[in-house]
């Protein structure tokens, strides 16, 4: 069966991102989020200031500057939320180093899974069902592992999650979470890795992806997602993925859950 070639593909599910497709050209970025890329058939490339990595599979951890090219083949980038469950294990239980080798039967369920999507033997939302369904599957061995990060800290996500579009003061999550803002900085800090405010265009970053669909301009989306202009929203999101958002809107198929 002859394998599709087609544009590619982005699903977002919560605070959860999978994107299926070719990368080069790639700039310099770093995000909050624990990045799993998986090549299909071939290694491919990640830089980091410290040289280059070939790699059929591999974990990103946090705030780790690099940049990606796929080597003309498409890639599945799992992009993951080191506080949830799996991101936790695979940050904290199952690689160590910055950057590490992560090879495990889950993956090759993945690859499968993109595989039959290639052959045309199931469709789009196929797919991503069973690659979001592996996930719960593996989070059986998260959970079987000593998963701990301190409840204020979930909260406060949880808080931002439910106000995307307002830009939170860290006196106001502060007193949300009954702390001082020295206190709460540096709990935030610990426990994710990264700062509050650097969390806070992340989360506001992923929430614009609910607003593509309904906006007409890049202006709009900004505003919508909480941003104080295009440039703003612009600059935010290449240095999180590399790209400017015109261009990976223009080549990219949108699946929301």
């Amino acid at each position: 069966m002859e394998l599709i070639e087609e544009e590619n593909l982005l699903y977002k599910a919560g605070d959860t991102g999978i994107f299926l497709g070719k990368v080069e050209e790639n700039a310099f970025h770093q995000h909050y989020a624990l990045q799993l890329t998986i090549g299909i058939d071939e290694a491919f490339e990640i830089e980091t200031e410290d040289g280059v990595v070939q790699s059929k599979s591999l974990v990103i951890h946090p705030q780790v500057s690099h940049r990606l090219d796929s080597k003309d083949q498409k890639v599945l980038i799992i992009l993951l939320n080191p506080a949830s469950t799996l991101g936790h294990f695979l940050a904290k239980h199952m690689t160590s180093e910055p950057i590490a080798e992560f090879e495990e039967e889950w993956i090759g369920y993945l690859r499968m899974f993109v595989q039959d999507l290639f052959k045309k033997e199931i469709n789009e939302k196929t797919f991503l069902s069973a690659c979001i369904n592996s996930m719960a599957e593996f989070n059986s061995r998260c959970l079987a592992a000593k998963h701990q990060i301190d409840k204020r800290v979930l909260a406060s996500l949880q808080y931002l999650d439910r106000h995307t579009r307002e830009v939170i003061s860290l006196k106001e999550i502060s007193e949300e979470m009954c702390l001082s803002e020295s206190r709460f900085q540096h709990l935030f800090k610990e426990q994710t890795g990264v700062s509050f405010s650097r969390m806070q265009l992340w989360k506001r970053l992923l929430a614009s992806f609910d607003q593509i669909k309904s906006t007409k301009t890049l202006t709009e989306l900004a505003h919508q997602s909480g941003f104080s202009d295009s440039s703003h929203y612009s600059k935010t999101f290449k240095e999180s993925f590399g790209f400017p958002p015109s261009e990976v809107l223009a080549n990219t198929h949108l699946v929301m859950d």
